[in-house]
């Protein structure tokens, strides 16, 4: 089975499905940025910051235009590699909403394997109704991790028959390796407190509006690390992927001292979460999903929920101050430092788990091997069905596949798109 995916900070998610699939699974990559890129030379820049500006009414001929562009996008990329689904970890993206039409005209499905997992309620009200209004779903088929975010797709408008939870495939990781620590790979000795940071303005009502929200929460809680640092622990600080790498660096450098690459260790955002957590004694976060995984992987967890805003809108936010006796809730930024190492040592409950797995869905190993099966059986109902004509169209494009330096070269700029993409997230 060939399938193209779109790879929107998907590494581990297809790097699962790799290794499962074997040699039956044919798996070529396309990253977001060559869409995102093409669909903004179309569409004005501010179509690029939210849901609502892809539908403005304004835009139909921006929509008609790109979906014509779509088209030919997707008739290159099978000219280059045959493909039997087009795979996408979401399509909410405005630059994948005409995908399912350029699908279609090639036999082939439109594919989500969603990659988000955590549903606060807060997201379960407001946001699926944000969706739903502007970018219903329309993949033919969708494999999501938990009942509790089918719930959400279901609510967003999504055909019941369409939504189906298998778990997902990237944490199939925590069940091959069950709560064995592993060596962290920073520093040399002394316990690893991990955590998690964050955009200041995330999690928030009036996220992307810029107002820095948890700036003080943020600033606290590095204060509380770096006095675990000067007790002898190993701090590592894994960055969001959207917070900016440099501006980081620099910002730690100044607030850590001598302390970064010492004791101090900013982890690069592209590193694998999975491994990190494997490799910590405890994990401290805010509402990260990151927290509910170290929950599955047996982690002692650390919640930082003491800021008063977090209090006041904690009804609409991941409920880890209801888990108390699950996980360890500081009160005060005072009390950061203490909490932290009365955790270290400890390891997780099984009920701890099970809480964790209501929002993540199965962590049994099987979540990848039950994705790949959703995906073979639609690719074989649009196998099946695929008409004389489709089925001439795909025999001409596959036999006007370019010569192999062009198609290298092809490959070679897909390669350019990711390294411009690293570069631009570094400034």
């Amino acid at each position: 089975m060939r399938l193209l995916v779109l790879d929107h900070h998907f590494e581990q998610d297809i790097e699962a499905l790799r290794a499962e699939g074997g040699d039956e699974l044919d798996v070529r990559t396309i990253p977001f940025g060559l869409l995102r890129s093409e669909s903004l030379r179309v569409f004005p820049e501010r179509v690029g910051t939210g849901l609502e500006a892809y539908m403005e009414p304004g835009l139909e001929a921006e929509r008609r235009e790109w979906s014509r562009r779509l088209d030919a996008l997707m008739e290159e990329q099978f000219r280059i590699g045959e493909f039997d689904a087009f795979i996408s970890p979401s399509d909410v993206f405005f630059y994948v909403r005409e995908a399912p039409a350029a699908c279609h005209r090639l036999g082939a499905p439109f594919f989500v394997a969603q990659k988000e997992t955590t549903i606060s309620p807060e997201t379960m009200e407001a946001h699926a109704e944000r969706v739903g209004r502007y970018a219903a779903p329309a993949a033919d088929r969708m494999t999501v991790c938990s009942e509790r975010h089918r719930s959400f797709w279901l609510r967003a408008g999504a055909n019941p028959e369409t939504v189906v939870v298998t778990g997902q495939p990237r944490f199939d990781y925590h069940a091959s390796l069950g709560p064995e620590r592993i060596e962290a790979g920073y520093g040399s000795d002394g316990p690893v407190v991990l955590f998690f940071s964050y955009q200041v303005d995330a999690y928030h009502p009036s996220e992307g509006a810029g107002t820095p929200v948890w700036a003080e929460l943020h600033r606290q809680t590095e204060a509380g690390l770096w006095a675990l640092a000067e007790r002898g622990w190993r701090v590592l600080i894994k960055p969001h992927p959207q917070q900016p790498w440099g501006d980081e660096r620099r910002r730690i450098a100044r607030s850590a001292g001598r302390a970064l690459n010492d004791r101090v260790f900013l982890v690069d955002p592209d590193e694998d979460a999975r491994r990190l957590i494997a490799g910590a004694d405890v994990v401290v976060g805010f509402q990260t999903t990151a927290l509910l995984e170290s929950m599955v992987a047996g982690r002692p967890v650390v919640y930082t929920g003491w800021d008063p805003e977090a209090i006041r809108l904690r009804d609409g936010l991941i409920p880890f101050h209801e888990w108390g006796d699950q996980i360890s809730l500081v009160e005060s930024a005072a009390g950061l430092p203490g909490a932290v190492e009365r955790a270290g040592g400890g390891v997780g409950s099984q009920r701890a788990r099970e809480i964790a797995e209501e929002y993540l869905g199965p962590v049994d190993g099987g979540a990848s091997h039950r994705t790949i099966e959703e995906i073979r059986n639609c690719v074989e109902r649009f196998t099946a069905a695929r008409t004389p004509e489709v089925t001439r169209r795909r025999a001409d494009l596959a036999a006007r596949r370019p010569p192999f330096a062009l198609a290298r070269r092809a490959r070679g700029g897909l390669r350019r798109v990711h390294g411009t993409l690293s570069r631009a997230r570094e400034r």
